[in-house]
């Protein structure tokens, strides 16, 4: 490449971040390719000057906004702002691309009432320095705050630690690789004011692998399980009750794990998650039968959207034996007299629960909460499950 034929950027400050980020990155990103964009990581020098223009220009959160695809009604709704909770954004990473953080950041200061956004904490786990990207992310607005994990935790134990930094009354997990739409935010607040027990998530639509910038919406999904104890979507809210009205919320048996929001004093109350579960795993189904049986509900808010980019494969290793010790978990503590059907569908293993740590600490918590049955989560909550 030779720069020195490119045209030298404008002395005007304002367009100076802009006309340099677009003469001289690309090119330092093609002579730096052996690092890559893509999970790759990225040279030191080059997120220098990433970091550099960020403060000078937007375009690092620029992102496609979606095109409109939810319903009339939630176009229209109002929302009285005042009311609202204001919330801290927790968003774990690792190995993730640097170009997806920033769209996710970009749609959320954009879709977000500034009023309503307190912080958005990115939680580095323990990345190595071409994957931080700690000093361009928090160049990008005030508002973007890095906590380093000097080892990694694991996602798990990550949301722990990045909500135990903040201090908002609503705490919203979301993942590194999202596209916050329209008025995503309010619709959940709103629907969490009828009781600080209630966890609420956005219909998750899809952000294609191949293709991000594009942005496709599903129906109004509901979240489940197997006996496997494996997440699955089972079928849309009329599947389960035939005089649904879109767009209401509906209940959710089990949550997908990544995006949600709660309220901080029933998050700490309910006991956060395990903490005796590694890396990730399981622990949409803990907390999820555990608000639900403990006196707390899920509910999706289809006004709530929330682009998710589901890919096929993880840019970072992940030990099959902790998802194993994590379900192995789940099962001694939460299902009761149903351990045979996981027993029949996973294997004599997963219930043997001699290497699953201790256990006392959530039994107690179980006690604590008063939590009520397994078989009442199915009658009252998922009996769609006896059928499994």
């Amino acid at each position: 490449l030779k720069l020195a034929r490119l045209p030298l950027p404008s002395t005007d400050s304002e367009k100076f971040g802009e006309e340099a980020m677009n003469l001289f990155f690309p090119a330092l990103v093609l002579l730096g390719m052996a690092s890559g964009l893509h999970g790759e990581g990225i040279d030191a020098s080059l997120l220098q000057v990433r970091a550099s223009a960020s403060k000078l220009d937007a375009s690092p959160l620029q992102f496609h906004m979606p095109p409109e695809g939810r319903s009339q009604e939630c176009r229209t709704k109002q929302y009285d702002l005042s009311v609202l909770p204001s919330v801290a954004v927790v968003i774990p990473y690792l190995h993730e691309d640097l170009g997806l953080i920033e769209k996710t950041v970009g749609s959320l200061l954009k879709n977000t009432p500034a009023q309503l956004l307190d912080e958005i904490v990115l939680v580095d786990d323990g990345n190595d320095e071409s994957h931080s990207y700690a000093s361009v992310l928090e160049s990008l607005n005030p508002k973007v705050k890095v906590h380093r994990n000097k080892e990694r935790q694991g996602l798990i134990k990550a949301k722990v630690t990045g909500a135990s930094v903040t201090k908002s009354p609503v705490i919203v997990f979301l993942e590194p690789h999202c596209i916050a739409n329209r008025q995503w935010l309010e619709p959940l607040l709103d629907r969490m004011l009828l009781s600080h027990r209630r966890v609420v998530v956005p219909v998750i639509d899809v952000l294609p692998e191949d293709h991000t910038d594009d942005y496709s919406y599903v129906g109004n999904m509901y979240g489940g399980f197997d006996w496997n104890l494996e997440f699955k979507w089972p079928g849309d809210a009329r599947s389960r009750n035939a005089s649904y009205h879109e767009p209401d919320p509906f209940p959710m048996p089990s949550m997908s794990g990544g995006l949600f929001a709660i309220w901080r004093d029933w998050w700490e109350e309910s006991g956060t998650y395990d903490s005796e579960m590694r890396e990730w795993g399981s622990e949409h189904i803990e907390i999820s039968l555990r608000t639900w049986r403990c006196g707390g509900s899920v509910e999706a808010v289809p006004c709530s959207r929330v682009g998710h980019m589901f890919r096929k494969k993880r840019p970072y290793s992940f030990h099959g034996e902790a998802a194993m010790r994590n379900k192995k978990r789940l099962v001694a503590v939460w299902l009761d007299n149903h351990k045979a059907e996981v027993e029949a569908a996973v294997g004599k293993n997963v219930v043997d629960f001699s290497d699953a740590g201790d256990l006392e600490e959530r039994m107690r918590l179980k006690q604590r909460l008063g939590c009520k049955s397994m078989d009442w989560y199915i009658k009252n909550v998922y009996p769609e499950l006896v059928k499994k």
